[in-house]
């Protein structure tokens, strides 16, 4: 028995000292030069390590940032560690290879106001990334995801044009209605205020409630995810709560997780890495 114990001993530490594979991929720091906006706008993107530009079958996942984010939010190991947590879930076979991206937006909210970022986004950026990666896939596997005013701008965008997403992921999605509590970083921007203080029927003329004629219209509708921390400090719980049964009276596929947490970058790994799989899974099912 004790020849037994020391066996098992001597395996248990060896496997330890085994090198872990460490997730393949590369992040590269790219700008482009805007013509709608008429300025350098930062990105970063991943690439998957099988990477190459005749895989045209490639899926890729757009990255929105918060209110006092930029581009880097997604890429920092202690806040998104988006490269690694996507090479992982490559590497384990839960998700195909993936290329992500992410773009400095500064305070935006995404919208179109002094600055046309929406517009700039689909209408310039998104045609430029997908064609310097060589994407051509005429299945459409596009995801898109965003944390908290980044959500915001995630739902806008794909209530805009559903048919150009097929996961749609809101980590705590600052889209308040009919007004964001006095918390909100919302009331602090330029976007939201007339004569210089926030203005409740400028908020609400963006209000994606506007938008959901457009879904509801559309021919394919993209899957959405959900999800908020219970520890939520910016009272985003009846946001998500509202819009999953605006989602549910319309029958549009959603899936709505309140896990444990608050308004921070650890809750929205968890609930990120969950929302791939989960998407995934279920695609393969239905493939099957």
């Amino acid at each position: 028995m004790r020849l037994l114990t020391l066996l098992l001993y001597s395996i248990l530490i060896s496997s330890c000292n085994e090198p872990v594979p460490r997730p393949q991929g590369s992040v590269q720091a790219k700008s482009l030069k805007s013509v709608i906006l008429n300025r350098e706008i930062a990105y970063n993107m991943y690439l998957p390590a099988t990477f190459s530009q005749d895989q045209t079958q490639l899926d890729i996942i757009y990255l929105l940032h918060g209110h006092g984010g930029d581009h880097n939010d997604w890429f920092e190991a202690e806040e998104g560690n988006v490269a690694y947590l996507l090479g992982s879930l490559i590497a384990e076979g839960a998700i195909p290879p993936m290329a992500a991206v992410s773009i400095n937006a500064g305070n935006s909210w995404y919208v179109n106001s002094r600055e046309k970022m929406e517009r700039f986004y689909l209408d310039e950026f998104v045609p430029h990334f997908e064609e310097s990666v060589g994407y051509n896939n005429e299945k459409g596997n596009r995801s898109i995801a965003g944390n908290s005013a980044g959500g915001y701008g995630a739902l806008r965008f794909s209530l805009q044009h559903p048919e150009l997403f097929k996961s749609v992921i809101l980590l705590s999605p600052a889209a308040y209605e009919p007004v964001p509590p006095a918390i909100s970083s919302s009331r602090k921007v330029e976007t939201f205020t007339f004569n210089g203080k926030f203005n409740d029927s400028v908020w609400q003329s963006y209000s994606y409630t506007k938008r959901i004629d457009n879904l509801l219209q559309a021919e394919l509708q993209p899957q959405f995810y959900l999800s908020v921390g219970d520890d939520d400090n910016y009272n985003i719980v009846p946001v998500v709560t509202s819009l999953q049964q605006l989602f549910l009276e319309n029958n549009v596929a959603c899936e709505l997780r309140v896990t444990n947490g608050g308004h921070d970058w650890q809750t929205w790994r968890k609930s990120f890495s969950n929302a791939l799989t989960e998407f995934y899974v279920a695609q393969n099912v239905s493939a099957n």
